[in-house]
């Protein structure tokens, strides 16, 4: 975590009021909590409702936890009147599909404005070495480190996405669904995050049916990586991670420019990332204190399914996952090519 004295530009009142956001909370884990009004979003794998909390969001750990504005806004849809005709109806839906648009493109906004002003204060340039070097190097917390990633990756998708809302307007959403990739993540509606989640699932459980041979040895993996699996082995773990369209033919991906150049390379990506946070968690609070969404996405980064478990379930499979890969170190891919019911190191303490 930053202290205020870490800081080499400026002193520790001055340094404190840089890190201020507009709305009245603050970063880099100084007191990390956007002041309006927030409500939990229960909807994967279940009932679809938002929850009010209060006016204010309290973070109960803000080295873990990044900002809510790095996570779609409520999404506010009235019900149909009796009697109201259908175009009154759409025109109401269509409102309330451009606000949540509206508030998820000035996310993106103030993030990048913020997590800038984060990078120039720290002298850190924008790339994910160096990103990631920070976040090792405890200048950076859990929550600063995904603030960053999260807000360059939503950065990254915003010209095209903007261009589809600028000619759409309210019928984006009909749109989009087709195309989550080209999406921020403020700005994705929950059937889209849903569908997302759901197709990743189905995908993920073909691939390990068509799995034939069990996961090569522990110190195998550990010692040569990718390079101790075989072909299947290695789609396997890509198909189970996202890591590329399924609309790619898959006898193209498995020659070796491809095979070397996108599939191992994004993998690779995808491990150090994994053993990055992995890191970052154990050392910022661990499990308990992570909110459900961010237990839930940190899960589908591992290709752990979520769909159908509820909060306490899914806490339980990430301290697993977390057991299995720092006390019983056992390497990340042994994990991937088999399922949570046969990871090592499972207890209940």
């Amino acid at each position: 975590m930053i202290s205020i004295a870490s800081c080499p530009r400026a002193a520790a009142k001055s340094q404190l009021q840089a890190c201020m956001r507009p709305s009245g909370s603050y970063i880099l884990g100084l007191k990390a909590s956007p002041a309006f009004t927030v409500k939990t979003w229960h909807g994967i794998g279940g009932s679809q409702r938002w929850e009010s909390t209060s006016a204010v969001r309290v973070n109960h750990n803000v080295k873990v936890n990044p900002p809510v504005s790095t996570l779609p806004a409520p999404l506010v849809l009235q019900d149909r009147e009796p009697n109201e005709k259908f175009i009154s109806y759409a025109f109401k839906q269509g409102k309330g599909y451009l606000n949540f648009y509206k508030s998820g493109l000035k996310s993106v906004y103030y993030n990048f404005r913020d997590t800038q002003s984060i990078l120039n204060r720290l002298d850190l340039r924008g790339n994910a070495a160096s990103i990631a070097s920070a976040a090792q190097d405890k200048i950076l917390t859990r929550s600063d480190y995904h603030f960053i990633r999260r807000s360059a990756r939503d950065v990254a998708k915003l010209p095209l996405f903007a261009l589809v809302f600028l000619v759409f307007g309210e019928f984006t959403p009909f749109v989009v669904v087709f195309m989550s990739g080209v999406v921020p993540y403020p700005c994705r509606i929950p059937k889209q995050v849903l569908n997302e989640r759901r197709g990743l699932e189905e995908r993920r459980a073909m691939s390990f049916r068509g799995l034939t041979e069990g996961p090569p040895p522990a110190q195998a993996l550990a010692n040569e990586g990718l390079d101790a699996m075989n072909l299947n082995q290695v789609l396997h773990v890509a198909r189970s991670l996202g890591l590329y369209s399924k609309i790619w033919p898959e006898g193209l991906l498995a020659s070796p420019p491809l095979l070397d150049w996108v599939v191992k390379r994004r993998i690779r990506q995808r491990l150090e990332y994994l053993e990055l946070d992995d890191s970052l968690i154990a050392r910022d609070g661990g499990v308990v204190p992570m909110e459900a969404e961010e237990v839930t996405m940190a899960l589908v980064e591992r290709g752990v399914d979520t769909l159908g478990t509820g909060d306490a379930q899914q806490k339980d499979s990430l301290k697993h996952w977390l057991r299995a890969t720092t006390r019983a170190r056992s390497p990340i891919l042994q994990l991937l090519l088999t399922r949570q019911s046969v990871w090592p190191a499972k207890d209940t303490n």
